[in-house]
């Protein structure tokens, strides 16, 4: 129960700070972004700032007050030079009207008005347009004319007009200004707001993530109290635990090493051996556990040993995998292997079992079931197994094929006049004068009792005739193995060939075959029918 209170309780701790984790990101994240506003409405005020520092900004207003001033000036010295007209009155008004023409038309040198204001105001630049002219018309006239009083004398009707248009010029400009700066001053103040917010923002996100990390602080510290004493107490356990680890090693190394089978731990790269037991170095004929041994050495096939490690390495284990083994002194054994991890490093775990007992009874078992005890032949059941296979690899490349039905002639007279002893004999002989006269690739089988059947693969019509002939000869010249060489046998023989058009099975073949071999001993016995 206690156990299971520790671990809800370390789960809890854990958990709660990966959820804690990922609120601190948020939190990070959030202060991240609002510093980054921060900087960018910082960076716009600067601009803005700097903007408002440039000199000539919205001097539209300058512009025309000083305009109207030199006006009015150009008016009250062209009524004055009008009323006395000395030559220096003239030489004031035309001084008069170069300053008034500089302000309209400024030079290159001279400092630019910003005009942001005036392009609204359409009457305004009409006016102004219309006293540039005029005032480049009486300065040029002024300067080139024979008698100035006349100059003087419109100036001085003309600029009361001009004046008054000037100072609706001047109110227009004003009232723009005041509406431009009031606009300015709206803008500032919405940015500085914003400005103001983000900061409040950040202030809060930057006290949230000071709580919280402080939060963080605590948490960790009861967590490391806590892991301090589970950490002495796993120590304990460790400590225990080596100690029952060390004593099963021992019991298991004792075990392995009094085991009838052979067991071996190797490193799975240098073949360094770790463990053999007594048992596998019997089978090395070792006295003492060689240096190296590699897992794949100890199988006869090379192919086998390599096959053994790739199955090894690639799924972790192999079960029950018979194979030859001992290239010095070769037996049947059934291996099985693991891959095990020893101090950090791989390793393969192997034992094995000595089953050439097992493998000679069950090919022993395997020969009885498709042999014929006395001939050594196939017998029926793997004549038809061996058969069908042989069979349907002509159909499938066709190519001919023959079946050969044989029979001794008068079996039972030989079985009742000489005795089964020399039936049998008969029987043999006749089995190795099939051995001795067909070819390796063709199939002999004992259907039952005298009755023999033969396979020809790859044989067609004419092919079958001389092999039957050749065998029906060979019968009637070999004499049968008794105590009297004169004794003697012959054989009928019935073929029939495989027709493509028909699909014929191995059985329908058989029954073809048999036929005529029933019709060869209706037709005086030791011949050939097809």
């Amino acid at each position: 129960m206690k156990f299971i209170l520790n671990k809800l309780f370390l789960n809890r701790l854990f958990k709660r700070p990966a959820r804690d984790s990922w609120l601190t990101e948020m939190l990070l994240l959030a202060v991240i972004l609002m510093a980054a506003a921060t900087l960018f409405a910082l960076r716009i005020t600067q601009l803005e700032m700097h903007a408002l520092a440039k000199p000539h900004q919205n001097n539209e207003l300058w512009y025309v007050t000083n305009t109207a001033l030199e006006l009015h000036n150009l008016g009250r010295v062209a009524r004055a030079a009008a009323a006395t007209p000395p030559q220096a009155d003239h030489d004031e008004l035309s001084v008069r009207l170069e300053v008034l023409s500089s302000l309209l038309e400024p030079a290159e040198f001279a400092p630019r008005v910003s005009k942001s204001i005036l392009p609204t105001l359409p009457n305004a630049l009409q006016t102004l347009e219309k006293l540039s002219e005029r005032t480049e018309s009486w300065s040029y006239r002024l300067a080139n004319s024979a008698d100035p009083s006349q100059v003087t004398q419109e100036i001085a009707t003309q600029v009361d007009e001009l004046s008054e248009g000037l100072r609706h010029v001047v109110l227009a400009v004003h009232i723009a200004s005041s509406i431009a700066q009031d606009n300015i001053r709206i803008s500032h103040y919405q940015q500085f707001a914003l400005l103001a917010w983000i900061l409040v923002a950040l202030l809060v996100g930057i006290t949230l993530l000071v709580i919280k990390l402080i939060w963080d602080r605590q948490i960790m510290k009861r967590l490391s109290s806590h892991l301090e004493s589970l950490n002495k107490r796993l120590e304990t356990r460790v400590n225990r635990r080596t100690r029952q680890l060390a004593e099963s090693k021992a019991l298991l190394m004792f075990i392995l090493d009094a085991s009838p089978s052979e067991a071996a731990l190797v490193n799975a790269e240098s073949g360094d051996v770790l463990f053999i037991n007594k048992t596998l170095l019997d089978k090395l004929e070792l006295s003492s556990p060689p240096p190296q041994l590699f897992l794949k050495s100890l199988l006869v096939a090379p192919e086998q040993g390599e096959a053994f490690i790739d199955e090894l390495d690639q799924y972790g284990r192999v079960d029950n995998w018979e194979a030859q083994v001992m290239p010095h002194k070769p037996y049947w054994s059934s291996l099985s292997a693991k891959l095990v991890e020893i101090e950090g490093k791989l390793a393969h775990l192997l034992w094995g079992f000595d089953v050439s007992e097992h493998r000679n009874l069950l090919n022993l078992l395997e020969t009885q079931a498709n042999t014929d005890s006395l001939t050594k032949l196939y017998n029926r059941r793997a004549f038809y197994k061996l058969g069908e296979q042989v069979l349907d690899g002509c159909k499938r490349y066709a190519h001919p094929c023959s079946v050969l039905m044989i029979d001794i002639d008068h079996f039972k007279r030989i079985n009742d006049t000489y005795g089964h002893a020399v039936g049998d004999a008969a029987i043999c002989s006749l089995s190795q004068t099939l051995r001795d006269t067909l070819r390796d690739a063709d199939i002999i089988g004992r259907m039952g009792g005298e009755e023999f059947a033969v396979l020809l693969p790859h044989t067609d019509r004419q092919q079958a005739l001389e092999s039957a002939e050749r065998l029906r000869q060979a019968v009637a010249a070999t004499p049968i193995n008794s105590a009297s060489d004169d004794l003697h046998m012959t054989i009928s023989i019935g073929a029939a060939v495989f027709n493509p058009q028909q699909n014929a099975t191995l059985e329908q073949m058989l029954i073809t075959a048999d036929k005529a071999l029933y019709k060869a001993k209706t037709t005086g016995r030791n011949r050939v029918e097809i």
